[in-house]
C-alpha cells in the first residue's frame, strides 16, 4: 500500500514539475512576442491586413494627324457594397431611398436592388457586387445617392478603377500602333509606338493604401499618403487616317488577288519624312490576312531592280556614264564565272541609251555599267554607295529596323560575283522604309530625311501640330544628276515601253521604277518579291510611297509591274482624289505649262467689255484676263468656267471665276 503511495506522488510531482517548465516556456514566449519581437509581429500583421497598392495612372492617348483617336485608354469603375462597415440604423434608414435611385440608374426595378443589398446585410457580405464597367458621370452619379454618399466606411461603398486599352481602327495599322505590357522580370516589352513612345505614354504611378477586408478583397482607406498617379502624354502622330485605309484595303486587295504570302505599303510626305499611313499584312494558313508584322520597318531583303536606281545615281556621280552614253545589251546575257545576267526580254534591247536601260529595267545594262565602269575599283562603287547613306540605320523611332547590308571589298564575303550582282539588286539588302527613303530623297531635291511617326507631344490637343523633319543626308547627290535620274523615273510610268507604263495617269504624273526580284533561287521552288517604289505628283512631289508583296501566286503574276505598280496606282489615285491642295496644285501646275506653251492668245474683249467666259476653258482665257489688268480669284478645282462675277472699282479690276 504504501509503495504504490509513493509511485502516486511520484508521478504527481512529474506532471507538476513538466507542467511548472511548460508554464516558463509559455510565460517566457509570451514575453518575447510582446517585448522582444512585438514590433516585428505587429508590422507583419499590419502587412497582411493594410498595405499601399500600387495605382496605374491612365495613359496617354495616340492620334492621328487629324485628331481622330488611334489608341486611347477608358477608364471604367465597379461599385460594391461592404455591408459590415453601415450599422443598422443608417441601413434601415436609407435601404428604400437607395434602392430606388439605384433603380432610375442602372434601368433595373427597384425591388432587385433591395433585396439584394437586404440579403449582402444579412449575410455580413463585404465584397457585393452593384454595377461593374461604370462612366465616370454615373459614378458621380451614385456617389451621392442615399447612404453611399456618406463614404467607404459609414457608407459602405466601395470604388475599384479599371483602365483598359481601346484601338478604333481595329486591325488596321496594328503593328504600327503597337502594344505595350510588362513581362515576368517586371521589364515592359512591346512594338510600334506604343512601346517607342511608352516612357511618355505611361506616365506616374500612384499609391493608396488599402485594408484586406474578405476573400482576398482589399477596401480603400483615405490617407494624407495617398499619392495620385500622374496621367500620361498624348502623342500625335503622323498617320492620316483616310491615307491608313486607302493604303490597308489597297494592299489587301492585292494580297487576296494574288494569294501573296504577306505585303506592306508606306506613304511617306515628302518635304518633312512623315508617314502618312503604314500597313503590313501577313498571310494566315486559312488564307486570311492580318497585321502579323511590321515587315516595312523590319523585314531587310534584296530590293531587285529598285536598287538600278542607287546603281545609277554612283554612275553618274562618279563619271562614269553621261547622258549621251550608249549601253550594248547585246543578247540579253552577260556570264560571269559561270553564273549568268538575263534580260526579261528574250535577246536583250541591242544598244540603248542610259535612259532607255533604267525605263526598260535592263539587267544587262546596268551590269555593264557597273562592271565596266567600277570593274578595276569595286571599292569605289562601295564607297559611293555608302556615301549616299545607303549603310546607315535610319534609327527609327519604331523599334526593329532591320539592318541594311551593302557589300564591301573589304568584306571577307566579297568575291567576283558581288559587283555585277550588286549593280542590279541581289546580294544587297534593305527594309521598304530604308528603300523609300532613299526614293524619297530623290523627289525631294536630294535631302535624305529620318521618316517619323510623331508630329508632337502634348497633355492636351491644342498644341499646334507641326513635323519637325530630320536630315541625314542634305544632298545625297549632285542636282545635275538628280535632274537625270527624275526624268528616267518619270519616263518608267509615262513613256510607252516603260515596265510601269501601265500604271500612267492621264490626270498627274507618276515617278517611280518596278523591281521583281526572285528569292529562293537556290531551290527548286523560285519565289518573287513584286515592288513599285516612287512619288507623286512627279512634276511637284508631294507624297512617296513603296508597295512591296512578298510570295504572289506565280501562276497569276509576279512581275512588279504586274502585282505592286496597280497598288501604287490605286493609292496615288485615291489620295490625290481627297487632297484638294493637290488638285489645285496640279491644276495651276498644267495652266501654268499651257501659258509658257502658248503665248498667243486671244483678247476677250469687244469694245472694252469682256465677252462670256462660260464653258470656256481656263487655259485660254487666264493670259487674256491678265493683260486686261484684271486680278483673278478662282474657285473650285476644274478647269472649265462655270460661272464668273466681274468687279470694277478704283485702282482694282477684279474677276471671280467659279470652276467645274
Amino acid at each position: 500500500m504504501l509503495t504504490n503511495q509513493k509511485q502516486f506522488l511520484y508521478r504527481l510531482y512529474f506532471v507538476a514539475t513538466v507542467m511548472v517548465v511548460l508554464g516558463f516556456g509559455i510565460g517566457y514566449k509570451i514575453f518575447h512576442i510582446q517585448f522582444l519581437e512585438g514590433e516585428k509581429f505587429r508590422n507583419l500583421a499590419k502587412e497582411k491586413t493594410i498595405k499601399n497598392f500600387i495605382i496605374s495612372p491612365k495613359r496617354g492617348n495616340i492620334y492621328s494627324d487629324d485628331g481622330s483617336l488611334l489608341a486611347s485608354s477608358s477608364t471604367q469603375y465597379d461599385i460594391y457594397f461592404d455591408a459590415v462597415t453601415v450599422s443598422n440604423k443608417n441601413f434601415n434608414q436609407f435601404i428604400n431611398p437607395l434602392s430606388n435611385a439605384l433603380s432610375i440608374k442602372l434601368k433595373k426595378p427597384t425591388e432587385f436592388f433591395k433585396n439584394s443589398l437586404v440579403t449582402a446585410k444579412k449575410l455580413n457580405k463585404r465584397y457585393h457586387l452593384i454595377a461593374r464597367d461604370i462612366s465616370i458621370n454615373l459614378l458621380n452619379d451614385i456617389k451621392q445617392m442615399p447612404l453611399f454618399k456618406m463614404g467607404g466606411i459609414r457608407g459602405g461603398l466601395i470604388i475599384e478603377k479599371k483602365i483598359s486599352r481601346e484601338y478604333p481602327l481595329n486591325k488596321i495599322a496594328e503593328r504600327t500602333i503597337g502594344y505595350e505590357r510588362k513581362n515576368n522580370n517586371n521589364v515592359f516589352v512591346g512594338v510600334g509606338l506604343e512601346h517607342a513612345f511608352g516612357e511618355i505614354l505611361r506616365g506616374k504611378d500612384g499609391s493608396q493604401l488599402m485594408r484586406k477586408i474578405s476573400n482576398g478583397k482589399w477596401k480603400r482607406i483615405e490617407s494624407s499618403s495617398q499619392i495620385e498617379p500622374k496621367a500620361g502624354l498624348d502623342i500625335i502622330s503622323t498617320i492620316n487616317v483616310g491615307f491608313q485605309d486607302i493604303a490597308h484595303h489597297s494592299l489587301l486587295e492585292q494580297l487576296e488577288k494574288f494569294e501573296a504570302d504577306h505585303g506592306s505599303v508606306v506613304v511617306m510626305e515628302t518635304k518633312t519624312g512623315a508617314i502618312k499611313a503604314i500597313s503590313n499584312l501577313g498571310r494566315t494558313n486559312k488564307g486570311k490576312y492580318y497585321e502579323r508584322l511590321n515587315y516595312a520597318v523590319g523585314e531587310s531583303h534584296e530590293p531587285g531592280s529598285t536598287f538600278k536606281l542607287m546603281s545609277m545615281i554612283a554612275a553618274l556621280e562618279d563619271n562614269i556614264i553621261d547622258s549621251s552614253s550608249l549601253v550594248d545589251t547585246k543578247d540579253g546575257t552577260l556570264s560571269f564565272y559561270g553564273s549568268k545576267v538575263r534580260d526579261s526580254k528574250k535577246g536583250g534591247y541591242g544598244k540603248i541609251s542610259i535612259n532607255d536601260v533604267f525605263k526598260f529595267s535592263s539587267n544587262t545594262g546596268i551590269v555593264d555599267i557597273i562592271t565596266k565602269g567600277y570593274g578595276n575599283d569595286p571599292k569605289k562603287f562601295s564607297d559611293r554607295l555608302y556615301n549616299m547613306g545607303l549603310n546607315s540605320k535610319l534609327n527609327l523611332s519604331i523599334k526593329g529596323e532591320g539592318e541594311p547590308k551593302i557589300p564591301h571589298p573589304n568584306d571577307k564575303s566579297w568575291n567576283g560575283l558581288s559587283l555585277p550582282w550588286m549593280a542590279y539588286g541581289y546580294g544587297v539588302s534593305l527594309t521598304p522604309i530604308q528603300i523609300l527613303t532613299f526614293y524619297n530623297a530623290v523627289a525631294n531635291n536630294g535631302e535624305l530625311l529620318k521618316p517619323v511617326f510623331i508630329s508632337n507631344l502634348s497633355s492636351e490637343l491644342k498644341t499646334e501640330n507641326h513635323v519637325k523633319k530630320t536630315v541625314l543626308n542634305p544632298s545625297i547627290c549632285s542636282n545635275q544628276t538628280l535632274s537625270k535620274v527624275k526624268l528616267m523615273l518619270e519616263n518608267v510610268v509615262n513613256e510607252e515601253g516603260g515596265t510601269a507604263y501601265n500604271i500612267k495617269s492621264d490626270i498627274f504624273k507618276i515617278a517611280g521604277k518596278t523591281g521583281t526580284c526572285q528569292i529562293d533561287y537556290d531551290t527548286e521552288n523560285v519565289q518573287y518579291v513584286s515592288t513599285f517604289v516612287g512619288y507623286f505628283p512627279a512634276d511637284k512631289p508631294k507624297y512617296s510611297c513603296i508597295v512591296v508583296i512578298h510570295k504572289p501566286n506565280k501562276q497569276k503574276g509576279y512581275y512588279g509591274s504586274t502585282v505592286a505598280a496597280p497598288v501604287f496606282k490605286k493609292i496615288a489615285d485615291k489620295i490625290y482624289s481627297i487632297s484638294p491642295q493637290i488638285k489645285s496644285e496640279i491644276s495651276w501646275t498644267n495652266i501654268n505649262q499651257n501659258i509658257k506653251e502658248n503665248n498667243k492668245v486671244n483678247i476677250y474683249s469687244t469694245n472694252g467689255d469682256i465677252k462670256s467666259l462660260k464653258g470656256k476653258n481656263l487655259n485660254d482665257i487666264l493670259p487674256a484676263l491678265e493683260n486686261l489688268g484684271f486680278k483673278v480669284e478662282l474657285k473650285g478645282n476644274g478647269l472649265v468656267v462655270k460661272n464668273y462675277n466681274i468687279i470694277n472699282k478704283i485702282n482694282l479690276k477684279k474677276i471671280v471665276i467659279e470652276l467645274s
